[in-house]
């Protein structure tokens, strides 16, 4: 069995080790009867595997080569399993528009596993916002569209307009070779002379893979807390591409976080500030932070993993222009607009550059940081994002000029929640 693992698993159990957590954990729990396949999502497996006397969930996944990479058994939790009492919620049913978003969100907000909703929807020139569920079990406090919640990977879009501003400002230009702003330590980041450039950073394409090969897994839930410059730099400095890049899609928190670094080197600023500066401020997005100030903390939504246990908030080093940003309804609302053309003419203008279309792949379509998605018959912007105790999502009909914003306090995602909404308002526009 242990044969059949990659490099990245031994990396983190030796044959050894391996053999003893079977033999002491798994084989005495007797046979395996039978697996069902429960979800599949970011290239991991979850089945329900069923012994003589127990029932446990099994995670699997494969490497590029086909090897085992996550192979883990856990207490297994019924993720369907659902609440026995009335979620609470701020939507008074009094329109089709909002007895839509309740049928889309009681499917989610009902699972055991879930805990609050903050939702807004941009429509008409008008917004609408909806609580559902709690901050923190128990509080019996309604999300509203001020809660705070982490945005995840949303976040690379906001990184994707600070490249678009360096750009417009002549600061960078997108076919850059990344090179140009590394260490001059790191080999060429090239394959057959093809360089790594800041566009292939931010659409995916580049070739980098998702995470580092020396990422610490010292604390799942808080990953990313201890990845500084160095351990990244330290990364490319041993790291070789396998293939052209601009030719192939590879989600990289990796690769989005390496072109934060470079964007501080070009700005000569630290990318929270740049974030404020260049975004949040001009848009008046005020509850927009990477760092939760002390003033809003009792804003700040309690996180749940998928199973519906505590997660605390993630914090980031090196690779926070992947996914550190936190932000409100009400302030992604006015993110959608900006996305819509309400937005000072320089950073208009950036932002319609990250709306181009940089790479093509059957049927991925990527801009720079935003991803091309199609919930109903129109093509839509598109990004979702999460964290070990949060999810969220933004799609943006900029044909139609309606915007749906999803915050959920569970790492549970809501993707079918927000096709939903966004379905019904092209079919009802």
């Amino acid at each position: 069995m242990y044969a059949l693992t990659g490099s990245d698993f031994r990396k983190e159990l030796t044959a050894d080790a391996f053999i003893s957590v079977c033999n002491n954990n798994l084989f005495p729990l007797g046979e395996m009867k039978q697996t069902i396949l429960e979800s599949y999502d970011g290239g991991i497996a979850k089945y329900k595997a069923i012994f003589n006397s127990v029932n446990l969930t099994l995670l699997l996944s494969l490497d590029k080569k086909d090897k085992i990479e996550v192979f883990l058994f856990k207490q297994y939790e019924d993720e369907n399993k659902k609440k026995n009492y009335k979620v609470s919620s701020s939507n008074t049913l009094s329109t089709p528009l909002d007895r839509e978003v309740d049928s889309a969100v009681q499917p989610y907000i009902n699972l055991q596993a879930t805990a609050g909703l903050s939702i807004g929807i941009l429509r008409n020139g008008k917004t609408t916002f909806y609580g559902y569920g709690e901050t923190a079990r128990g509080n019996r406090q309604i999300p509203n569209d001020h809660t705070i919640f982490e945005i995840g990977s949303i976040s690379k879009t906001f990184t994707a307009i600070l490249l678009a501003l360096a750009v417009d400002d002549g600061k960078a230009k997108l076919d850059d070779p990344v090179n140009k702003y590394l260490p001059d330590s790191i080999p060429p980041l090239e394959y057959e002379g093809v360089p790594v450039t800041l566009e292939t950073m931010s659409n995916h394409s580049s070739g980098i893979p998702r995470m580092p090969s020396n990422f610490p897994m010292t604390d799942p839930g808080n990953p990313y807390k201890d990845y500084d410059v160095n351990d990244l730099f330290s990364f490319y400095k041993n790291f070789k591409l396998t293939r052209k890049p601009g030719t192939k899609y590879e989600y990289s928190n990796l690769a989005v976080g390496t072109l934060g670094v470079i964007l501080e080197k070009i700005d000569h600023e630290k990318y929270a500030a740049l974030i404020k500066q260049y975004i949040c401020k001009p848009l008046g997005m005020n509850e927009t932070e990477e760092f939760l100030q002390k003033k809003d903390s009792s804003h700040f939504a309690k996180g749940y993993n998928e199973d519906g246990a505590y997660n605390s908030q993630w914090d980031f080093k090196a690779l926070q222009s992947a996914g550190s940003i936190r932000s409100t309804a009400f302030d992604l609302i006015k993110y959608a607009e900006a996305n819509l053309g309400d937005a000072p003419p320089n950073l208009w203008k950036a932002i319609q550059l990250t709306h181009n279309i940089t790479f093509t792949e059957g049927n991925t379509k990527v801009g720079l940081g935003w991803h091309y998605i199609k919930p109903g018959n129109d093509e839509v912007l598109f990004h979702n994002g999460e964290t070990g105790g949060y999810h969220s999502n933004l799609a943006i009909n900029t044909n139609k000029k309606f915007a749906v914003v999803i915050l959920s306090n569970c790492s549970r995602g809501t993707e079918d929640v927000g096709k939903q909404i966004m379905k019904w308002l092209e079919e009802n526009n």
